[in-house]
């Protein structure tokens, strides 16, 4: 899946629509597709792909973490705002 999408194309788009200045720094564009695809295909809550994403070595490599760690990437909170809107 990790190739199937042009994660360096979206990326500019993506962090343009943030500010430094405001808030907290942004998750990269792959972060939080890659929360959302997992969230969809396994039909869970914000706080169980939060659990998926701080469990799974391979979901970690998927979101470019340079290292297995055993700490949350993000909080269940930050997936409100990473959601499509039908």
């Amino acid at each position: 899946m990790a190739q199937m999408i042009h994660w360096s194309e979206f990326e500019g788009e993506y962090t343009a629509i943030f500010s430094e200045e405001i808030g907290a720094p942004a998750k990269t564009l792959r972060m939080a597709l890659t929360a959302l695809i997992v969230k969809e295909k396994l039909g869970i809550s914000d706080r169980e792909t939060v659990e998926q994403m701080r469990e799974n070595p391979y979901l970690q490599y998927l979101i470019v973490m340079l290292a297995y760690s055993n700490e949350a990437p993000f909080d269940a909170g930050s997936t409100h705002y990473w959601k499509i809107h039908k």
